[in-house]
C-alpha cells in the first residue's frame, strides 16, 4: 500500500471514529466472550484494527522505541488487569472493565503510529464533534421537545435539576455531553491559531460551545474549560505573545456567557453556589389545627402557615405545591399522594404564606398521622431532600357516606423516614480514600468503586451509576497505589510532551496543533479532578487519542 493511500485511510478511520464518539446508542449491543459490546465499541475496535494494518511498520518502530506516554498508559491498563484479578468482589465486572482499559491503551498506540495528518484531522474532529453536541444541547436546552424521541436512543431518560432540563445531547448523562463540549472548546481554540485572524473563528465557535456547555449545567466542565483556556493563554504569553489573544478572547466569552446564564437562570446560579440540592429545598410548616379533626370521607380546608427557608424560589409556574402523606398512627402509609394546594404567588426565600390547604379524610374512623410536605412536581418531594415533614395528628370520626369503600393500605407506598442518599463530591472522595486505605496496593478492583461505595458508607442501598467524581481518586480506590502511580506518571509524561511540542513548533500549523493538544490536556486534567472521565466509551477513546497524539515520536509528527 502506498504512503498516500495509508495516510488517507488513517485520516478517514481516525477522524471518522472521533466524530461519532458522542453518539453511543444504549441499544443494540452484542455479547463477545461474555462482554457486552456497544455499537460504538465495535466501531472503535474496527478503527483500531484498520489503523494497525495500514500503519504496521510505524507501529513496529514505536514498539521497539516506545515513548513515555505510551508506556505509562500501558502500565495503567495493566494495573487495571492486576486489580481485577485480585478484586474482593464483582470480579467479572472488574475484568470486563480492565479489558476496556486495555483497548484504550491499544488505541493510543495506533494513534501514535498514525501519520501526522491523521492526528491533526483527529484534533479537528474533536472540535467538530463538540460543535455537533453543542447544537443539540442548545436545541434541547431551549425546549424543542421534538428532539426527544431521537435523544432517547442514547439515554435512559431526560434529566432535570431543580425542575430545569439538563441537556444530554446524544449521550447518556449531562456530564458526558459536557466533557465533549470542553474538548471541543480546547481543540477549536488551539486550531484557530493556524489562521491569520483566529478570533474570527474563536468568537462564534466559543459562543456556540459555551452556550451548549451551560445548558448541561455542569460546574466541573465549566471550570475545566476555563482552566484549559487559561493554561493555553499563559503558555502562549511565554512562548509567543502575538498569539495569546485568541485563548484570552475565548476565556472572556466563556465567562460572559456564564455570567449571563447565571443571571437568567436561578438553578444554574444555585448550582454554582452549593453542592447538591439540600439547601435549595427547605420548608417550615406550622399547622394551625392540632389535632386535626375530620369526619370520615370529608374533604375540607385547614390553615397551614408555610415558610420558604431554602435558597430556591417556589415558583407557581414550576408547580410548587403543598401536599401531605397520610399514614396509620405510627405505622404504614395509607395515602402517599395527598391533595395538592397551589401557592397564591411565587414565594421567595425567607417569605411565608398562610394557606387554606385541602385535606381529604380517610373513610374509616381512627387516629392517623398527617405529614405536610411540599412537592416540586415532577422533580422532588421536600422530604426526599431531608426536610422534616410537618406532622399533625388527624382524628377521624363518624361513618363515611354510603357507597364508598375504604381503600386498603398499599404496601408499595411504604417509605423510609430517611432522606434519599445523594452523596456529594466531598463524601464520595472520602469514601474513595477509605477504599484505598482498605486495599492500598491493588485497590478494590477495576470499576468497583460504584459497586462498593454503599457498603463502605454503611448504606444498604445506593446508586451503582455513581463514580468517585475524581479520576485520580477513582484510580486509587479501584487499582490502588500501582494504578495511581501509573496514572500519575501518564499525566506527567503527557504534560511534558504537550509543553515540549509547543516549544518546538516552527510553523503556524504545528503551533496550532500543539496549542490544541496543550489546551485539551489541561482541560482534561482539570475536568478529571472533578469528574471521572473513563467510564464511557466516547470518553476513554478520546483520552486515548490525546495520549497517542502526545506520545507520537517527533519524526512521525
Amino acid at each position: 500500500m502506498s504512503t498516500t493511500a495509508a495516510q488517507r485511510i488513517s485520516i478517514a478511520l481516525l477522524a471518522g471514529l472521533i466524530l461519532i464518539l458522542p453518539f453511543e446508542p444504549r441499544h443494540p449491543t452484542a455479547e463477545l466472550f461474555g462482554v457486552r459490546i456497544t455499537l460504538l465499541e465495535g466501531a472503535a475496535a474496527l478503527a483500531t484494527a484498520g489503523l494497525v494494518v495500514v500503519n504496521a511498520r510505524s507501529l513496529a518502530r514505536l514498539i521497539t522505541r516506545p515513548t513515555l506516554p505510551l508506556l505509562s498508559i500501558s502500565l495503567f491498563a495493566a494495573a487495571h488487569g492486576f486489580s481485577a484479578l485480585q478484586a474482593p468482589a464483582h470480579t467479572g465486572e472488574a475484568l470486563r472493565f480492565s479489558a476496556r482499559m486495555a483497548a484504550m491503551a491499544a488505541f493510543a498506540w495506533t494513534v501514535a503510529a498514525a501519520p501526522a495528518k491523521a492526528r491533526r484531522a483527529g484534533l479537528l474532529a474533536i472540535a467538530m464533534a463538540g460543535a455537533l453536541v453543542a447544537l443539540l444541547a442548545v436545541t434541547e436546552g431551549v425546549g424543542v421537545a421534538r428532539l426527544d424521541p431521537f435523544l432517547n436512543h442514547f439515554r435512559e431518560s431526560p434529566f432535570n435539576v431543580g425542575g430545569t432540563r439538563r441537556a444530554t445531547a446524544t449521550t447518556e448523562y449531562p456530564n458526558n455531553a459536557a466533557a465533549f463540549l470542553v474538548s471541543g472548546i480546547a481543540a477549536a481554540t488551539g486550531l484557530a491559531l493556524a489562521r491569520a485572524r483566529p478570533t474570527l473563528v474563536v468568537v462564534p465557535g466559543t459562543v456556540l460551545l459555551s452556550v451548549g456547555l451551560l445548558f448541561t449545567f455542569s460546574r466541573g466542565a465549566l471550570l475545566a474549560a476555563a482552566l484549559g483556556l487559561a493554561t493555553l493563554w499563559a503558555a502562549l504569553r511565554r512562548t509567543d505573545r502575538s498569539r495569546c489573544a485568541a485563548p484570552g478572547v475565548a476565556l472572556a466569552i466563556l465567562a460572559t456567557c456564564a455570567i449571563a446564564f447565571s443571571a437568567s437562570r436561578e438553578v444554574f446560579r444555585l448550582r454554582l453556589e452549593t453542592e447538591g440540592m439540600a439547601r435549595w429545598y427547605r420548608a417550615a410548616y406550622r399547622p394551625l389545627e392540632s389535632p386535626l379533626r375530620l369526619r370520615a370521607g370529608e374533604t375540607r380546608k385547614t390553615l397551614v402557615e408555610l415558610t420558604n427557608v431554602g435558597t430556591k424560589t417556589w415558583s407557581v409556574t414550576e408547580a410548587f405545591r403543598l401536599s401531605y402523606h397520610l399514614r396509620h398512627a405510627g405505622g404504614a402509609i395509607l395515602r402517599f399522594d395527598g391533595e395538592r394546594t397551589p401557592l397564591p404567588s411565587d414565594l421567595l426565600p425567607g417569605q411565608g404564606v398562610l394557606l387554606g390547604a385541602e385535606v381529604k379524610a380517610p373513610l374509616q374512623e381512627g387516629r392517623y398521622d398527617l405529614d405536610w410536605d411540599m412537592v416540586h412536581e415532577h422533580t422532588t418531594w421536600f422530604s426526599e431532600q431531608g426536610v422534616p415533614v410537618g406532622r399533625v395528628v388527624a382524628i377521624v370520626e363518624g361513618t363515611a357516606p354510603s357507597g364508598q369503600a375504604a381503600p386498603a393500605t398499599d404496601a408499595s407506598l411504604l417509605v423510609s423516614s430517611e432522606a434519599v442518599w445523594r452523596p456529594g463530591r466531598a463524601e464520595l472522595w472520602s469514601l474513595a480514600l477509605k477504599m484505598w486505605a482498605a486495599r492500598p496496593l491493588f485497590g478494590v478492583g477495576s470499576d468497583n468503586f460504584r459497586l462498593l461505595y454503599g457498603p463502605f458508607a454503611g448504606r444498604a442501598t445506593w446508586d451503582p451509576r455513581i463514580y468517585a467524581n475524581n479520576t485520580l481518586l477513582e484510580a486509587a480506590a479501584t487499582t490502588g497505589f500501582v494504578g495511581l502511580a501509573a496514572f500519575a506518571m501518564l499525566l506527567m509524561a503527557c504534560g511534558r510532551a504537550a509543553w515540549r511540542r509547543l516549544l518546538a513548533a516552527t510553523t503556524a500549523r504545528s503551533q496550532a496543533e500543539a496549542a490544541g493538544l496543550l489546551a485539551l490536556f489541561a482541560a482534561t486534567v482539570a475536568h478529571g479532578v472533578l469528574d471521572y472521565l473513563l467510564a464511557f466509551t466516547g470518553h476513554y477513546v478520546a483520552f486515548a487519542y490525546l495520549v497517542g497524539a502526545l506520545g507520537a515520536r517527533d519524526e512521525s509528527a
